[in-house]
């Protein structure tokens, strides 16, 4: 049976490409097969050239997927989604991410499905719906990538809870950009976070080090 997770973040910018990337890395090498999906992307008419193409080199062993299901919008403009797909003369349908996913699914049994978020919980899909909706509509579970410094309380917890209010369980945080030595700050940073987010630290990585540590991941891969 296939373990899926929503890749989130508290922003934009916040290392989810390269915390995804981290993730298939550590899934593959540990023998299960993984697929990686980016619902959308912007920014290009490519997505191999994209976050998907990033993580493909990351960890190659990754599933070969056809683009239309690994990444089933990908829009020129460089915005968040509702706008590159309304100059496109489109609308995001989240049925047609839907329908990718359980293609995906039911085509390569994957171990592990990783579906990458474009910035955070609350970027437009279209007029109505967010990035949040599609775990919530998939009743998958959110891992949320959150920066380590200063501010990083506030938006991991205010995503935590809106992914919590929207039903989506949230399986824990992993926070990047760990410095080798953190101080006083960031130590209380991350305790902070599990207390008022009554949520667990999964892992930490360190910016561009490729060092992710797997204390809080054995349990759930």
């Amino acid at each position: 049976m296939s373990q899926t997770f929503f890749v989130t973040g508290t922003g934009t910018d916040i290392g989810k490409t390269y915390v995804t990337a981290l993730l298939a890395e550590y899934t593959t090498k540990r023998g299960f097969s993984t697929a990686v999906m980016k619902p959308a992307q912007t920014g290009m008419t490519d997505p191999r050239k994209g976050d998907l193409g990033k993580v493909k080199e990351a960890a190659p062993g990754i599933l070969d997927l056809p683009m239309e299901l690994a990444c089933p919008y990908c829009l020129e403009f460089e915005s968040s989604p509702h706008l590159a797909a309304e100059l496109a003369g489109i609308e995001i349908d989240l049925r047609k991410i839907a329908k990718a996913y359980a293609e995906i699914k039911s085509r390569f049994n994957p171990d592990v499905i990783l579906l990458e978020s474009a910035g955070g919980v609350y970027v437009p899909l279209n007029q109505r719906e967010i990035m949040a909706d599609i775990p919530a509509m998939l009743g998958i579970p959110a891992i949320i990538v959150a920066d380590a410094a200063l501010g990083t309380i506030n938006h991991t917890v205010l995503t935590i809870n809106e992914l919590r209010r929207r039903d989506v369980e949230v399986r824990g945080v992993i926070v990047n950009r760990m410095p080798s030595e953190p101080g006083i700050l960031i130590r209380d940073n991350l305790k902070m976070i599990e207390k008022f987010g009554r949520t667990e630290i999964l892992a930490q990585a360190g910016i561009g080090t490729g060092f992710l540590d797997d204390l809080g991941l054995r349990h759930i891969f």
